[in-house]
């Protein structure tokens, strides 16, 4: 069930206003350059998304135990769009502005609390070439900092999706499961990711989700972010970080999701029947079915 979402308090939030006017505003924090690309959210509404977007960004430090690399990469750009009213989603991505390679993540709606807003300035702090690691890393944020209706996780949890998805027949082995956008039914047109195969988007999605948690209780966030790094450089190392291959953490991950699925049967057969009944809305109706819980 979706869980209500809490704002960090207690950390110090300084703003440096940067051009603000009547239409539109730029803010500029320590760590983030934050935008209104239509420039027509109000200067109050403004503010508090960047209150959640600060507060968001300090839990995943803290979290990672790490620095958000201003030095290499510069702040992290976060403009928030919301020329479609119906869309939300945040995704990431690195463009070229005054010169510099500067790290992005674009946001639309979502409120005050956006969809995807944790896992996409996980991916910004570690940019990873290989989609697997980056959301396996942006799915353990998104799930303790983020919005519970976000994608994929879309008001239930990862775990109990595996399971819906193992049940329905939609299930796709790891090893099947690329780097690049194509090998996770999505496209790019005009540095925007857009969606070829729902169902295996989101399959990928929630096993990355589920096993990238199952590797942080299971090893800890040290051999994590080892495992990131290295793979920056050499093809995924998981016998080098984690001692076996991934067929047999594969293994080790779903018997740990079978071992809890007892305690979650009535959501693993509520989202089963959402997979059958039509899987390319089974997010979708997923969230219609929390929201306001």
């Amino acid at each position: 069930m979706a869980r209500k979402l809490l704002l960090v308090t207690g950390f110090i939030f300084c703003l440096v206003f940067i051009g603000i006017q009547a239409t539109g505003a730029t803010f500029e924090t320590e760590r983030l350059v934050i935008r209104d690309l239509p420039k027509d959210i109000s200067s109050d509404r403004l503010e508090k998304l960047v209150n959640t977007v600060d507060s968001t960004l300090t839990r995943i430090l803290q979290f990672w135990s790490t620095e958000p690399r201003i030095k290499q990469f510069g702040k992290i750009i976060v403009e928030f769009d919301n020329s479609d009213p119906k869309a939300n989603y945040s995704f990431f991505f690195f463009m070229k502005e005054n010169g510099l390679r500067v790290r992005v993540v674009r946001v639309s709606g979502g409120d005050e609390y956006p969809y995807q807003l944790a896992h996409k300035l996980t991916s910004a702090v570690f940019p990873n070439p290989d989609k697997l690691i980056r959301n396996m890393m942006g799915e353990a944020s998104e799930t303790r900092f983020g919005n519970p209706l976000s994608f994929p996780m879309c008001g239930f949890d990862n775990d109990s999706w595996v399971m819906a998805f193992l049940q329905a027949g939609f299930y796709i082995p790891l090893t099947k499961i690329g780097r690049d956008h194509s090998d996770w039914g999505m496209e790019i047109h005009n540095n925007v990711p857009k969606v070829s195969d729902r169902t295996k988007q989101h399959a990928s999605y929630v096993e990355a989700g589920s096993f990238g948690d199952f590797l942080i209780t299971t090893y800890g966030i040290e051999k994590m972010k080892q495992f990131n790094q290295l793979s920056i450089n050499k093809p995924r190392p998981w016998k080098e970080v984690f001692g076996i291959p991934l067929e047999q953490l594969e293994a080790k991950w779903l018997d740990a999701v079978r071992l809890r699925s007892g305690e979650k049967e009535q959501k693993i057969s509520t989202l089963f029947k959402l997979l059958k009944d039509n899987p390319n809305i089974a997010c979708f109706s997923a969230q219609d079915l929390t929201k306001g819980k």
